[in-house]
Order: structure tokens, then sequence, then C-alpha cells
């Protein structure tokens, strides 16, 4: 199913809270919502990035703009109280994959080395943080972030 921004944006100015039209969506409209998010901000992306090194890997989203790739895990859930050690593990998880798919060569297209980011998108959250250098980015402030994404990784 296909995800209607402007749909989204009506009941947003009709006083819906966004938490509450986002937990409607399942988890692949969640993944194809932040994409069509990323694609806005100029980015090119691929959904269910698979590759192998000495293991099968998947990123839900890898998207690429000048010499960056961010590799994204969306988590179709909320930080609330108890989620910590959940969020420290899809951290974990998503370092590993960057280290493995650093394996692999990716070039821009001066051929200079991209710069890869392991970043977790959360359904609900208040800030964006940082656990253990993997940026957590609540999908209500994924634009902002991207729009301000220099600042946060240099």
């Amino acid at each position: 199913m296909a995800i209607d921004l402007e749909k989204i944006g009506r009941e947003i100015r009709k006083g819906k809270d966004i938490e509450d039209i986002i937990e409607q969506i399942d988890w692949k409209e969640f993944e194809n919502l932040c994409s069509k998010i990323l694609e806005e901000n100029g980015w090119k992306t691929k959904s269910n990035f698979r590759f192998k090194t000495d293991k099968r890997y998947e990123i839900d989203i890898l998207a690429e703009k000048g010499n960056r790739n961010l590799l994204i895990d969306c988590k179709h859930w909320g930080l609330r109280p108890g989620k910590s050690t959940q969020l420290k593990y899809a951290a974990q998880k998503q370092i590993e994959r960057a280290s493995e798919l650093s394996k692999i060569k990716f070039l821009d297209k001066t051929n200079k080395k991209m710069n890869t980011h392991p970043i977790i998108i959360t359904l609900l959250q208040e800030d964006i943080i940082s656990e253990q250098n993997v940026f957590v980015v609540p999908l209500f402030k994924l634009n902002a972030f991207l729009l301000e994404i220099e600042n946060y990784l240099g």
C-alpha cells in the first residue's frame, strides 16, 4: 500500500497527533514513508538492500547523496521505558552491518570512497540521539535531520 503524504498532512492540519497517525501504518508503509522523505531531500534510495560478506545482511534503506551513504534500519516501535536494551541491540546490529558493508568498495562519481553512516529511524521518540555513534532519529524529525546532516555527521 502506498503512503499518501498529502492525506497525512491533512490529518495533521486537522489537529491529529502525528504519532497517532503514524502508529496506524504497518512496518512496510513505515519504511516506504522513510524512503519518500529521503527522496524528497534529494537522496537516492534502495530498499531492502542485501549484500554478502561472510554472512548475508540486509539494510532496510540504503540512501546515497554526494559522497555519503546512510545505512538505515527502520524500527516501527517507539522508545518508551524499557526500550533502551532494544535500542542498544539495534545499534550494535547496525554497526555490524555498516562494518561489513565497508568491506565492499563504494566509490562516488569522482572515485572517492563513500562515507557510510549507520542510522536508525524510529516511530516515536522525543529527540535525535546517538547510541554508540549510531544516530537514532524519530520519524517526525527526519526531515530536519536531513536538512542539518552536516551538523550531525560533520
